[in-house]
């Protein structure tokens, strides 16, 4: 009987002695070994089926699109117009997605965000994951822009430099434009009346800062500042407050919102000097504009002329001719046509500014007020070297 007591009993120790029973030891832990071998090998084999099957879904899902953070900088312009598909097709060609379809998918994933996709020159990477491609195009810091900016109080010949730097159109080709092209396809309005000697286009190049159009050609670029400038005359309803105003005429309202523009360089003083203009025409006055003659003989560095300049024989020359000048002399503001269009309740037949820091100007009825008025900007020269230098 002795030897069925070690088969039943549950203790790996004798019962009656309470030692070890070695053979039973080993005999159990024989079997312990084998499941735990057993249990090693069942979980080896499914962490290789899983890395596995891992694998094979990221090669499934990355079949058609780039896996991290791209490579090479790349510079992509996406067409007006262009459809989510077309702008797949686009940044596939230029290697920064993979397929254009992984592109699509994105964006079908994020219909808001696909919307607000836009046409114009992106600064991305090669070999992007169509989403992160996706979130780069809707980052405004990655949006490459041409600007165009025009500044207040610049002619014609002052402005084509700029805008043929700012949007590669050759120069020449803005010059025959605004000398040969058709004003009425141009954008300027057809209450425009050029009169001897003054440009088509002159006054209507509307100062502002511009998006340079895509594929910039001369038209498409003269014809975006021609159109804001409808734009500002619809918003100030210009054409029928024109009608309003002592002279009566939209073109020559423009002209005397160009006269400011150049003349006045303080906002609280542009209507004053609309209604000296005014007065001084309505009397029969001479306006005598240095802005006239700095037009007329192409001088815009100093804000002075000298009596052989105030002599030159142009129309545009207010010294020696009666009322307006035949055309504007620069493309007046949003202010200054706000000015000639709402002139403010006075007499003032005279003005003058009296600090050129400042740009304030003193206003007379009568020349001896008018000559102590200039007397105030002879003390404000002299009163400094800095000041001498500005006035020389």
């Amino acid at each position: 009987m002795a030897g069925h007591r070690y088969k039943d009993r549950d203790t790996l120790r004798d019962p009656e002695t309470g030692e070890w029973d070695v053979k039973e030891v080993r005999r159990r832990a024989k079997g312990w070994i084998a499941v735990l071998i057993a249990f090693g090998v069942f979980a080896v084999a499914g962490i290789f089926v899983v890395t596995k099957i891992s694998g094979v879904w990221a090669d499934f899902r990355s079949a058609g699109d780039y896996t991290g953070t791209g490579v090479a900088p790349v510079e992509v312009t996406i067409p007006k117009g262009a459809s989510v598909a077309q702008i797949g097709r686009v940044l596939a060609e230029a290697r920064v997605v993979k397929e254009a379809k992984s592109f699509q998918q994105a964006a079908q994933m994020r219909p808001d965000d696909a919307k607000k996709l836009q046409a114009g020159r992106y600064k991305l990477k090669t070999e992007l994951p169509a989403a992160t491609a996706l979130d780069m195009m809707l980052d405004p810091a990655n949006s490459v822009r041409s600007q165009m900016q025009l500044r207040e109080g610049l002619s014609i010949k002052d402005q084509l430099p700029v805008m043929a730097k700012a949007s590669g159109v050759p120069l020449a080709d803005l010059q025959k434009t605004v000398k040969e092209g058709s004003p009425a396809e141009l954008g300027v309005p057809d209450w425009s009346r050029p009169g001897r000697g003054a440009s088509d286009f002159e006054g209507f190049l509307y100062p502002d800062t511009y998006e340079v159009p895509d594929s910039p050609t001369a038209e498409s670029v003269i014809s975006t500042t021609t159109s804001e400038f409808n734009t500002v005359a619809k918003q100030l309803d210009f054409q029928a407050k024109a009608a309003q105003t002592p002279v009566k005429d939209p073109y020559k309202v423009l002209i005397v919102a160009s006269l400011i523009e150049r003349e006045v360089h303080r906002d609280a003083d542009r209507a004053k000097v609309a209604r000296v203009l005014y007065n001084r025409l309505d009397k029969g006055m001479r306006l005598q504009l240095d802005s006239t003659v700095h037009y007329a003989t192409g001088k815009t560095d100093t804000v002075w002329t000298t009596k052989a300049e105030r002599r030159t024989k142009s129309p545009y020359n207010t010294y020696l001719h009666t009322g307006l000048p035949p055309g504007p002399v620069t493309s007046p503001s949003k202010r200054a046509m706000e000015a000639a269009l709402n002139p403010e309740a006075g007499d003032w037949l005279y003005f003058v500014v009296v600090n050129m820091d400042t740009g304030e100007n003193a206003f007379a009825t009568t020349n001896a007020e008018h000559n102590a008025n200039r007397q105030k900007l002879q003390q404000w020269c002299a009163a400094s070297d800095a000041n001498r230098k500005k006035c020389a």
